[in-house]
């Protein structure tokens, strides 16, 4: 798996092969990653999930329509799709059943081996912690499905009542919270809101590609 490093302004790209040499290289002392499409391939059950939530309300989900916003959190997602409907739309009922429908299916998700092998390695010697645009529930029944959750120190999530990336609050909390200067915290994501929120946190950050 490849990714491009952002640091000091400066874009390079670096295989996942190298993730671990360039971690020691670079003297970070901490490490934060996305939970979604970084750790864990959950994109077919979020999907789903939505479906589900939208369908109880008489409507459909077009994937393609779904795969324009999986950037997004959730609430903002469904608040898109409540100004593209004609009738009315229940957003705040639409997330909770959403939430229920992936956790109830949350066995479903894959690991993405690259990232999990790295968490394994630097698990022992690197504060790791979790930052994500999923409720702190979703991301804990992400983790656990994958044997994965045991390694953070924490999670950061919109549910901590912080916004949503491209915002870069989620990182800056879970930065603080590591204990260690930004440049000094790595982040690993896949989104570019991901990347815009690590780059405006202060941190280096790896983007994912995924072939």
């Amino acid at each position: 798996m490849d990714s491009i490093l952002f640091s000091g302004g400066v874009q390079r790209r670096v295989s996942s092969k190298n993730w671990h040499s360039e971690i020691i290289a670079g003297g970070y002392r901490a490490v934060i990653f996305d939970c979604d499409g970084t750790l864990v391939d959950s994109s077919e059950t979020h999907f789903k999930s939505f479906q589900a939530a939208v369908r109880a309300q008489g409507y459909d989900l077009n994937r393609r329509w779904y795969a324009h916003r999986t950037g997004l959190d959730r609430q903002s997602l469904l608040s898109a799709f409540s100004a593209d409907v004609s009738g009315p739309f229940d957003v705040h009922l639409a997330t909770r059943q959403s939430i229920d429908a992936f956790i109830s299916t949350a066995t479903e998700v894959s690991p993405i081996v690259a990232t999990v092998e790295l968490v394994q390695t630097i698990g022992q010697s690197h504060p790791l912690a979790v930052g994500t645009n999923a409720e702190v529930e979703v991301a804990t029944a992400s983790l656990q499905a994958i044997n994965l959750l045991g390694y953070f120190d924490l999670v950061v999530s919109v549910s901590d009542d912080l916004p949503a990336k491209p915002a870069p609050d989620i990182f800056t909390r879970a930065i603080q919270k590591l204990g260690f200067p930004a440049a000094k915290t790595l982040v690993i994501e896949d989104s570019a809101e991901g990347v815009r929120a690590a780059v405006a946190a202060g941190s280096d950050v790896f983007q994912v590609i995924h072939c």
